[in-house]
Protein backbone atom coordinates (compact mmCIF):
# COMPACT_ATOMS: atom_id res chain seq x y z
CA UNK A 1 0.00 0.00 0.00
CA UNK A 2 2.77 2.12 0.61
CA UNK A 3 4.41 1.54 -2.42
CA UNK A 4 1.12 2.49 -4.48
CA UNK A 5 0.28 6.34 -2.67
CA UNK A 6 4.28 6.35 -3.36
CA UNK A 7 3.46 5.98 -7.26
CA UNK A 8 0.32 8.20 -6.62
CA UNK A 9 2.51 11.07 -5.56
CA UNK A 10 5.09 10.49 -8.23
CA UNK A 11 2.54 10.57 -10.76
CA UNK A 12 0.65 13.52 -9.36
CA UNK A 13 3.75 15.93 -9.00
CA UNK A 14 4.14 19.03 -10.52
CA UNK A 15 5.10 18.43 -14.41
CA UNK A 16 8.88 18.89 -15.35
CA UNK A 17 9.80 20.80 -18.04
CA UNK A 18 11.46 18.49 -20.01
CA UNK A 19 9.20 17.43 -22.81
CA UNK A 20 10.71 13.39 -22.86
CA UNK A 21 10.10 13.36 -19.79
CA UNK A 22 6.10 14.83 -19.91
CA UNK A 23 5.45 12.04 -22.76
CA UNK A 24 7.00 9.33 -20.88
CA UNK A 25 4.68 10.11 -17.39
CA UNK A 26 1.86 10.59 -19.82
CA UNK A 27 2.23 6.58 -20.90
CA UNK A 28 2.06 5.47 -17.07
CA UNK A 29 -1.03 8.18 -16.49
CA UNK A 30 -2.80 6.61 -19.45
CA UNK A 31 -2.60 3.77 -18.10
CA UNK A 32 -3.86 4.98 -14.49
CA UNK A 33 -6.25 6.39 -16.49
CA UNK A 34 -7.73 3.59 -18.80
CA UNK A 35 -7.43 1.42 -15.80
CA UNK A 36 -9.66 3.17 -14.06
CA UNK A 37 -12.15 3.45 -17.19
CA UNK A 38 -12.14 -0.24 -16.85
CA UNK A 39 -13.72 -0.15 -13.29
CA UNK A 40 -15.77 2.12 -14.79
CA UNK A 41 -16.57 -0.42 -17.64
CA UNK A 42 -17.17 -3.21 -15.65
CA UNK A 43 -19.27 -2.23 -13.10
CA UNK A 44 -21.66 0.42 -15.20
CA UNK A 45 -21.36 -0.07 -18.77
CA UNK A 46 -21.37 -3.78 -19.29
CA UNK A 47 -24.06 -4.35 -17.36
CA UNK A 48 -26.71 -1.35 -18.70
CA UNK A 49 -28.17 -4.60 -20.74
CA UNK A 50 -28.66 -6.83 -18.00
CA UNK A 51 -30.03 -3.32 -16.18
CA UNK A 52 -32.48 -3.09 -19.32
CA UNK A 53 -33.73 -6.54 -19.14
CA UNK A 54 -34.40 -6.37 -15.37
CA UNK A 55 -36.58 -3.38 -16.73
CA UNK A 56 -38.20 -5.82 -18.79
CA UNK A 57 -36.86 -3.92 -22.34
CA UNK A 58 -37.55 -6.32 -25.83
CA UNK A 59 -35.74 -6.77 -28.91
CA UNK A 60 -35.64 -3.66 -30.52
CA UNK A 61 -34.61 -1.51 -27.28
CA UNK A 62 -31.80 -4.59 -26.60
CA UNK A 63 -30.76 -3.91 -30.32
CA UNK A 64 -30.78 0.12 -29.57
CA UNK A 65 -28.46 -0.80 -26.71
CA UNK A 66 -26.15 -3.26 -28.76
CA UNK A 67 -25.62 -0.60 -31.71
CA UNK A 68 -27.15 2.51 -30.86
CA UNK A 69 -24.55 3.62 -28.94
CA UNK A 70 -21.94 2.68 -31.11
CA UNK A 71 -24.06 5.25 -34.54
CA UNK A 72 -24.27 8.22 -30.99
CA UNK A 73 -20.59 7.45 -30.15
CA UNK A 74 -19.70 7.95 -33.70
CA UNK A 75 -21.54 11.20 -34.26
CA UNK A 76 -19.91 12.85 -31.13
CA UNK A 77 -16.82 12.11 -32.33
CA UNK A 78 -17.33 13.68 -35.45
CA UNK A 79 -18.78 16.72 -32.84
CA UNK A 80 -15.29 16.62 -31.19
CA UNK A 81 -13.25 16.58 -34.23
CA UNK A 82 -14.95 19.84 -35.34
CA UNK A 83 -14.46 21.25 -31.98
CA UNK A 84 -10.99 20.24 -31.69
CA UNK A 85 -10.13 22.47 -34.88
CA UNK A 86 -12.18 24.82 -33.20
CA UNK A 87 -10.65 25.47 -30.03
CA UNK A 88 -6.98 24.14 -30.85
CA UNK A 89 -6.26 22.22 -27.46
CA UNK A 90 -7.23 18.73 -27.05
CA UNK A 91 -7.44 18.20 -23.52
CA UNK A 92 -10.70 20.59 -22.33
CA UNK A 93 -12.45 18.33 -24.61
CA UNK A 94 -11.52 15.34 -23.28
CA UNK A 95 -12.30 16.36 -19.77
CA UNK A 96 -15.82 17.73 -20.61
CA UNK A 97 -16.36 14.38 -21.79
CA UNK A 98 -15.43 12.57 -19.39
CA UNK A 99 -16.97 14.51 -16.70
CA UNK A 100 -20.45 14.00 -18.30
CA UNK A 101 -20.12 10.77 -18.95
CA UNK A 102 -19.27 10.04 -15.24
CA UNK A 103 -22.45 11.84 -14.18
CA UNK A 104 -24.67 10.52 -16.15
CA UNK A 105 -24.19 7.11 -15.03
CA UNK A 106 -26.68 7.91 -11.96
CA UNK A 107 -29.93 9.21 -13.90
CA UNK A 108 -29.33 5.96 -16.22
CA UNK A 109 -29.65 3.92 -13.18
CA UNK A 110 -32.35 6.12 -11.05
CA UNK A 111 -34.67 7.89 -13.66
CA UNK A 112 -36.24 4.39 -15.29
CA UNK A 113 -37.07 3.24 -11.35
CA UNK A 114 -38.25 6.64 -10.00
CA UNK A 115 -40.94 6.90 -12.86
CA UNK A 116 -41.38 3.53 -14.44
CA UNK A 117 -44.56 4.48 -16.92
CA UNK A 118 -41.49 5.94 -19.01
CA UNK A 119 -38.89 3.57 -17.87
CA UNK A 120 -37.54 2.37 -21.38
CA UNK A 121 -37.73 6.46 -22.98
CA UNK A 122 -35.42 7.51 -20.10
CA UNK A 123 -33.27 4.68 -20.29
CA UNK A 124 -32.85 5.38 -23.66
CA UNK A 125 -32.03 9.11 -23.42
CA UNK A 126 -29.77 8.35 -20.30
CA UNK A 127 -27.79 6.05 -22.70
CA UNK A 128 -27.59 7.94 -25.56
CA UNK A 129 -26.02 10.92 -23.24
CA UNK A 130 -23.68 8.63 -21.87
CA UNK A 131 -21.91 7.29 -24.95
CA UNK A 132 -22.19 11.02 -26.54
CA UNK A 133 -19.99 12.31 -24.13
CA UNK A 134 -17.59 9.12 -24.08
CA UNK A 135 -17.70 9.57 -28.28
CA UNK A 136 -17.09 13.31 -27.87
CA UNK A 137 -13.48 12.84 -25.90
CA UNK A 138 -12.10 9.97 -28.34
CA UNK A 139 -10.93 11.46 -31.25
CA UNK A 140 -8.63 14.33 -29.05
CA UNK A 141 -7.59 11.68 -26.80
CA UNK A 142 -6.54 9.84 -29.85
CA UNK A 143 -4.59 12.53 -31.29
CA UNK A 144 -3.22 13.43 -28.36
CA UNK A 145 -1.95 9.75 -27.69
CA UNK A 146 -0.34 9.61 -31.26
CA UNK A 147 1.97 12.47 -30.25
CA UNK A 148 3.14 11.11 -26.67
CA UNK A 149 3.61 6.84 -28.61
CA UNK A 150 6.48 6.41 -31.06
CA UNK A 151 5.11 4.63 -34.25
CA UNK A 152 7.62 1.89 -33.26
CA UNK A 153 6.48 1.46 -29.60
CA UNK A 154 2.68 1.68 -30.61
CA UNK A 155 1.66 -2.58 -30.79
CA UNK A 156 4.20 -3.14 -27.39
CA UNK A 157 2.57 0.05 -25.73
CA UNK A 158 -1.25 -0.16 -26.23
CA UNK A 159 -1.37 -3.77 -26.34
CA UNK A 160 0.10 -3.40 -22.42
CA UNK A 161 -1.81 -0.82 -21.98
CA UNK A 162 -5.17 -2.79 -23.15
CA UNK A 163 -4.24 -6.13 -20.82
CA UNK A 164 -3.54 -4.30 -17.91
CA UNK A 165 -6.70 -2.48 -18.40
CA UNK A 166 -8.11 -5.80 -18.80
CA UNK A 167 -6.89 -7.12 -15.32
CA UNK A 168 -9.25 -4.05 -14.20
CA UNK A 169 -11.88 -4.85 -16.49
CA UNK A 170 -12.09 -9.00 -15.39
CA UNK A 171 -12.08 -7.63 -11.38
CA UNK A 172 -14.61 -5.27 -11.68
CA UNK A 173 -17.09 -7.21 -13.76
CA UNK A 174 -16.61 -10.14 -10.77
CA UNK A 175 -17.33 -7.28 -8.45
CA UNK A 176 -20.70 -6.24 -10.60
CA UNK A 177 -21.53 -10.09 -11.08
CA UNK A 178 -21.22 -10.92 -7.25
CA UNK A 179 -22.95 -7.06 -6.10
CA UNK A 180 -25.80 -8.07 -8.38
CA UNK A 181 -26.11 -11.64 -7.62
CA UNK A 182 -25.72 -11.46 -4.06
CA UNK A 183 -29.12 -8.39 -3.65
CA UNK A 184 -30.94 -10.47 -6.45
CA UNK A 185 -30.90 -13.75 -4.21
CA UNK A 186 -32.78 -11.36 -1.30
CA UNK A 187 -34.95 -9.18 -3.66
CA UNK A 188 -33.03 -6.40 -3.78
CA UNK A 189 -32.19 -6.58 -7.50
CA UNK A 190 -32.74 -3.29 -8.00
CA UNK A 191 -30.07 -2.31 -5.44
CA UNK A 192 -27.74 -4.11 -6.49
CA UNK A 193 -27.56 -2.11 -9.89
CA UNK A 194 -27.61 0.82 -7.78
CA UNK A 195 -24.05 -0.21 -5.91
CA UNK A 196 -22.39 -0.98 -9.03
CA UNK A 197 -23.35 1.94 -11.10
CA UNK A 198 -22.81 4.01 -8.23
CA UNK A 199 -18.76 2.36 -7.71
CA UNK A 200 -18.49 2.88 -11.84
CA UNK A 201 -19.57 6.72 -11.89
CA UNK A 202 -16.80 7.38 -8.70
CA UNK A 203 -13.90 5.54 -10.66
CA UNK A 204 -14.78 7.72 -14.02
CA UNK A 205 -14.72 10.94 -11.78
CA UNK A 206 -11.74 9.64 -10.33
CA UNK A 207 -9.93 8.95 -13.23
CA UNK A 208 -9.96 13.02 -14.18
CA UNK A 209 -7.41 13.51 -11.87
CA UNK A 210 -4.85 11.71 -14.01
CA UNK A 211 -6.25 13.01 -17.27
CA UNK A 212 -5.60 16.20 -16.32
CA UNK A 213 -2.03 15.90 -16.01
CA UNK A 214 -1.38 14.48 -19.14
CA UNK A 215 0.95 15.95 -21.43
CA UNK A 216 -0.79 17.70 -24.70
CA UNK A 217 1.67 18.91 -27.36
CA UNK A 218 0.40 21.81 -29.36
CA UNK A 219 -1.41 20.91 -32.48
CA UNK A 220 0.27 21.78 -35.72
CA UNK A 221 -1.76 24.30 -37.38
CA UNK A 222 -3.88 22.53 -40.44
CA UNK A 223 -3.04 23.21 -43.94
CA UNK A 224 -5.96 23.90 -46.26
CA UNK A 225 -5.12 20.40 -48.06
CA UNK A 226 -5.30 18.82 -44.10
CA UNK A 227 -9.07 19.71 -44.00
CA UNK A 228 -11.59 16.80 -45.88
CA UNK A 229 -15.23 16.31 -45.61
CA UNK A 230 -16.79 13.33 -44.82
CA UNK A 231 -18.00 13.51 -48.18
CA UNK A 232 -14.09 13.66 -49.91
CA UNK A 233 -13.24 10.60 -47.40
CA UNK A 234 -16.00 8.10 -49.25
CA UNK A 235 -15.46 9.69 -53.02
CA UNK A 236 -11.79 8.68 -52.43
CA UNK A 237 -12.65 5.51 -51.92
CA UNK A 238 -11.07 3.55 -55.31
CA UNK A 239 -7.23 5.92 -54.64
CA UNK A 240 -7.92 6.05 -50.51
CA UNK A 241 -5.84 3.25 -48.81
CA UNK A 242 -7.40 4.21 -45.41
CA UNK A 243 -11.23 4.97 -47.00
CA UNK A 244 -10.98 0.84 -47.95
CA UNK A 245 -9.58 -0.03 -44.68
CA UNK A 246 -12.55 1.96 -43.14
CA UNK A 247 -15.54 0.09 -44.93
CA UNK A 248 -14.08 -3.08 -44.69
CA UNK A 249 -13.85 -2.85 -41.51
CA UNK A 250 -16.97 -1.43 -40.45
CA UNK A 251 -18.83 -3.59 -42.84
CA UNK A 252 -17.24 -6.68 -40.38
CA UNK A 253 -18.61 -4.43 -37.42
CA UNK A 254 -21.93 -3.94 -38.79
CA UNK A 255 -22.38 -7.88 -39.47
CA UNK A 256 -20.89 -8.68 -36.16
CA UNK A 257 -23.45 -6.70 -34.37
CA UNK A 258 -26.24 -8.59 -36.31
CA UNK A 259 -25.73 -10.76 -33.39
CA UNK A 260 -23.86 -8.50 -31.07
CA UNK A 261 -26.95 -6.61 -29.01
CA UNK A 262 -28.40 -10.39 -28.40
CA UNK A 263 -25.57 -12.30 -27.07
CA UNK A 264 -26.64 -11.05 -23.61
CA UNK A 265 -30.51 -11.22 -23.92
CA UNK A 266 -29.80 -15.02 -25.51
CA UNK A 267 -27.45 -15.86 -21.97
CA UNK A 268 -29.85 -14.31 -19.57
CA UNK A 269 -33.34 -14.84 -21.06
CA UNK A 270 -32.98 -18.17 -23.24
CA UNK A 271 -30.70 -19.84 -21.18
CA UNK A 272 -31.75 -18.40 -17.86
CA UNK A 273 -28.43 -18.19 -16.19
CA UNK A 274 -27.86 -16.28 -13.15
CA UNK A 275 -26.26 -12.66 -13.51
CA UNK A 276 -23.16 -14.84 -11.63
CA UNK A 277 -23.12 -17.16 -14.44
CA UNK A 278 -23.41 -14.41 -16.88
CA UNK A 279 -20.55 -12.12 -15.36
CA UNK A 280 -18.35 -15.23 -15.33
CA UNK A 281 -18.75 -16.29 -19.17
CA UNK A 282 -17.77 -12.38 -19.89
CA UNK A 283 -15.20 -13.10 -17.52
CA UNK A 284 -13.58 -16.10 -19.56
CA UNK A 285 -13.98 -13.21 -23.07
CA UNK A 286 -11.81 -10.87 -20.84
CA UNK A 287 -9.40 -12.90 -19.89
CA UNK A 288 -9.12 -14.65 -23.39
CA UNK A 289 -8.67 -11.06 -24.57
CA UNK A 290 -5.86 -10.17 -21.68
CA UNK A 291 -3.71 -13.56 -22.16
CA UNK A 292 -3.84 -12.81 -26.29
CA UNK A 293 -3.36 -8.98 -26.54
CA UNK A 294 -0.06 -8.77 -26.00
CA UNK A 295 1.22 -11.11 -29.14
CA UNK A 296 -0.86 -10.14 -31.36
CA UNK A 297 0.90 -6.61 -30.44
CA UNK A 298 4.32 -7.69 -31.27
CA UNK A 299 2.79 -9.24 -34.49
CA UNK A 300 1.11 -6.24 -35.76
CA UNK A 301 4.75 -4.13 -35.26
CA UNK A 302 6.52 -6.99 -36.52
CA UNK A 303 4.44 -8.83 -39.53
CA UNK A 304 2.04 -5.39 -39.82
CA UNK A 305 -1.22 -5.00 -38.38
CA UNK A 306 -3.35 -5.73 -42.12
CA UNK A 307 -2.02 -9.38 -41.49
CA UNK A 308 -3.48 -9.18 -37.95
CA UNK A 309 -6.72 -8.26 -39.80
CA UNK A 310 -6.64 -10.88 -42.52
CA UNK A 311 -5.92 -13.63 -39.80
CA UNK A 312 -8.72 -12.54 -37.47
CA UNK A 313 -11.27 -12.05 -40.08
CA UNK A 314 -10.74 -15.47 -40.88
CA UNK A 315 -11.92 -16.82 -37.30
CA UNK A 316 -14.86 -14.30 -37.15
CA UNK A 317 -17.50 -15.85 -38.99
CA UNK A 318 -17.26 -19.00 -37.16
CA UNK A 319 -17.71 -17.57 -33.51
CA UNK A 320 -21.76 -16.77 -33.84
CA UNK A 321 -22.24 -20.24 -35.23
CA UNK A 322 -20.80 -21.84 -32.52
CA UNK A 323 -23.62 -20.34 -30.14
CA UNK A 324 -26.08 -22.94 -32.08
CA UNK A 325 -24.41 -26.18 -31.37
CA UNK A 326 -24.81 -26.13 -27.58
CA UNK A 327 -26.00 -25.15 -24.66
CA UNK A 328 -23.93 -26.28 -22.16
CA UNK A 329 -22.13 -24.15 -20.00
CA UNK A 330 -18.64 -25.32 -20.47
CA UNK A 331 -18.73 -25.46 -24.49
CA UNK A 332 -20.05 -21.86 -24.30
CA UNK A 333 -17.02 -20.89 -22.21
CA UNK A 334 -14.71 -22.59 -24.60
CA UNK A 335 -16.16 -20.48 -27.85
CA UNK A 336 -15.90 -16.65 -25.66
CA UNK A 337 -12.04 -18.07 -24.80
CA UNK A 338 -11.78 -18.48 -28.53
CA UNK A 339 -14.16 -15.47 -29.19
CA UNK A 340 -11.47 -13.30 -26.75
CA UNK A 341 -8.43 -14.04 -28.09
CA UNK A 342 -9.61 -13.41 -31.77
CA UNK A 343 -11.64 -9.83 -31.29
CA UNK A 344 -8.38 -8.73 -28.91
CA UNK A 345 -6.14 -9.22 -32.18
CA UNK A 346 -9.01 -7.68 -34.53
CA UNK A 347 -9.32 -4.46 -32.19
CA UNK A 348 -6.35 -3.89 -31.73
CA UNK A 349 -4.86 -4.04 -35.12
CA UNK A 350 -7.67 -1.86 -36.41
CA UNK A 351 -6.87 0.72 -33.51
CA UNK A 352 -2.80 1.09 -34.73
CA UNK A 353 -3.75 1.07 -38.20
CA UNK A 354 -5.34 4.36 -37.99
CA UNK A 355 -2.25 6.12 -35.74
CA UNK A 356 -0.22 4.16 -38.80
CA UNK A 357 -2.43 5.41 -41.98
CA UNK A 358 -3.04 8.80 -40.68
CA UNK A 359 -0.51 12.50 -40.37
CA UNK A 360 -1.46 14.06 -37.04
CA UNK A 361 -3.55 17.19 -38.90
CA UNK A 362 -5.80 14.56 -39.94
CA UNK A 363 -6.25 11.86 -37.40
CA UNK A 364 -8.66 13.28 -35.39
CA UNK A 365 -11.53 14.08 -38.25
CA UNK A 366 -10.22 11.00 -39.95
CA UNK A 367 -11.24 9.05 -36.18
CA UNK A 368 -14.21 10.75 -36.46
CA UNK A 369 -15.39 9.30 -40.13
CA UNK A 370 -14.39 5.78 -39.17
CA UNK A 371 -16.50 5.51 -35.95
CA UNK A 372 -19.19 7.07 -38.10
CA UNK A 373 -19.27 4.86 -40.71
CA UNK A 374 -18.91 2.11 -38.34
CA UNK A 375 -21.78 2.85 -36.25
CA UNK A 376 -23.97 3.40 -39.22
CA UNK A 377 -23.00 0.05 -40.31
CA UNK A 378 -23.43 -1.71 -37.08
CA UNK A 379 -27.50 0.47 -36.54
CA UNK A 380 -28.15 -1.02 -40.13
CA UNK A 381 -26.69 -4.60 -38.62
CA UNK A 382 -28.20 -4.35 -35.36
CA UNK A 383 -31.30 -2.66 -35.56
CA UNK A 384 -33.09 -3.13 -38.76
CA UNK A 385 -31.41 -6.87 -39.84
CA UNK A 386 -30.87 -8.39 -36.41
CA UNK A 387 -33.91 -6.93 -34.67
CA UNK A 388 -35.92 -8.13 -37.57
CA UNK A 389 -34.83 -11.43 -37.72
CA UNK A 390 -35.22 -11.91 -33.86
CA UNK A 391 -38.52 -10.92 -34.31
CA UNK A 392 -40.07 -12.80 -37.14
CA UNK A 393 -37.11 -15.93 -37.44
CA UNK A 394 -39.07 -19.21 -36.35
CA UNK A 395 -38.27 -21.03 -33.37
CA UNK A 396 -39.00 -24.45 -35.21
CA UNK A 397 -37.33 -25.46 -38.65
CA UNK A 398 -38.77 -28.55 -40.43
CA UNK A 399 -36.16 -29.87 -43.26
CA UNK A 400 -38.11 -32.94 -44.53
CA UNK A 401 -37.11 -35.60 -42.03
CA UNK A 402 -35.46 -33.22 -40.01
CA UNK A 403 -37.07 -31.17 -37.25
CA UNK A 404 -34.85 -28.72 -35.49
CA UNK A 405 -36.62 -26.65 -31.99
CA UNK A 406 -34.73 -23.95 -31.07
CA UNK A 407 -34.88 -22.25 -27.73
CA UNK A 408 -35.90 -18.45 -29.43
CA UNK A 409 -35.55 -17.08 -33.00
CA UNK A 410 -31.76 -15.75 -31.61
CA UNK A 411 -29.71 -18.80 -33.01
CA UNK A 412 -30.92 -17.90 -36.37
CA UNK A 413 -30.05 -14.35 -35.96
CA UNK A 414 -26.38 -16.19 -34.83
CA UNK A 415 -26.24 -17.75 -38.13
CA UNK A 416 -26.94 -15.25 -40.13
CA UNK A 417 -24.65 -13.35 -38.58
CA UNK A 418 -22.11 -15.93 -39.48
CA UNK A 419 -22.79 -16.11 -43.21
CA UNK A 420 -22.56 -11.90 -43.59
CA UNK A 421 -19.00 -11.90 -42.05
CA UNK A 422 -17.64 -14.17 -44.23
CA UNK A 423 -19.09 -12.86 -47.10
CA UNK A 424 -17.97 -8.62 -46.15
CA UNK A 425 -14.44 -10.26 -45.13
CA UNK A 426 -13.30 -12.59 -48.13
CA UNK A 427 -14.83 -9.40 -50.23
CA UNK A 428 -13.64 -6.30 -48.11
CA UNK A 429 -10.32 -7.49 -46.32
CA UNK A 430 -8.18 -7.85 -49.42
CA UNK A 431 -9.06 -4.55 -51.11
CA UNK A 432 -6.43 -2.37 -48.77
CA UNK A 433 -2.89 -2.85 -48.33
CA UNK A 434 -0.42 -2.53 -45.31
CA UNK A 435 1.48 1.16 -44.69
CA UNK A 436 4.63 0.24 -43.08
CA UNK A 437 7.69 -1.94 -43.94
CA UNK A 438 7.12 -5.28 -42.30
CA UNK A 439 8.23 -8.71 -42.80
CA UNK A 440 5.66 -10.42 -44.57
CA UNK A 441 3.74 -13.46 -43.21
CA UNK A 442 0.84 -15.60 -44.64
CA UNK A 443 -2.75 -16.02 -43.29
CA UNK A 444 -2.09 -19.26 -42.82
CA UNK A 445 1.51 -19.52 -41.36
CA UNK A 446 -0.38 -16.65 -38.84
CA UNK A 447 -2.99 -18.79 -38.16
CA UNK A 448 -1.19 -22.21 -37.17
CA UNK A 449 1.18 -19.81 -34.95
CA UNK A 450 -2.07 -18.65 -32.93
CA UNK A 451 -3.64 -22.68 -32.97
CA UNK A 452 -0.51 -24.01 -31.88
CA UNK A 453 -0.67 -22.14 -28.95
CA UNK A 454 2.46 -19.83 -29.55
CA UNK A 455 0.65 -16.71 -27.34
CA UNK A 456 0.56 -18.97 -24.52
CA UNK A 457 4.14 -20.07 -24.62
CA UNK A 458 4.67 -16.86 -24.96
CA UNK A 459 2.99 -16.33 -21.25
CA UNK A 460 4.92 -18.99 -20.22
CA UNK A 461 8.25 -17.90 -21.19
CA UNK A 462 8.23 -14.51 -19.64
CA UNK A 463 6.27 -15.97 -16.84
CA UNK A 464 9.26 -18.40 -15.59
CA UNK A 465 11.65 -16.00 -15.05
CA UNK A 466 9.91 -14.10 -12.22
CA UNK A 467 10.11 -17.76 -10.35
CA UNK A 468 13.31 -18.12 -10.65
CA UNK A 469 14.02 -15.75 -7.52
CA UNK A 470 11.45 -17.98 -5.37
CA UNK A 471 13.20 -21.23 -5.89
CA UNK A 472 16.44 -21.42 -3.30
CA UNK A 473 19.78 -22.00 -4.97
CA UNK A 474 20.83 -25.36 -3.97
CA UNK A 475 24.17 -25.39 -1.31
CA UNK A 476 27.35 -25.97 -2.94
CA UNK A 477 29.27 -28.82 -1.29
Amino acid sequence: MKHFFQSIARLTRPASPDIAEQKHRTKTLAIWEGSLWSIMWGLGESYIAPFALFLGAGNLVMAFIGTGPVLITAAAQLAGAVLLDRIGRRKPVILAGMTVQSAALIPLFALPLLIPSASMALLIACVAVYFFFSGLSAPPWMSMMGDVVTPEERGRYFSNRTRIAMYFMTSSLMLAGIITNGWKNIGLTAVGFGFAFGIASLARFTSLIFMRLHYDAPLENQQFEDSFSFWDFLRGYRKSNFTKFTIAVALMNGTTNIAGPFFSVYMLRDLHWSYLAYTFNMLVFLSSQTLFVRWWGSIGDRHGNRSVLMATGCLLPILPVLWVFSDNYLFLLFVQMVSGATWSGFNLAASNFIYDSVPQTRRARAMSYYSLLNGCFSVIGGMLIGAWIAEHAPTEINLGLVHISLLSSLPVVFVVSGLARAVAGAIMLPQFSEVREIEPISTARLLWRLGIGQPLFGQVGEFMPRLRPLIPPKNKE
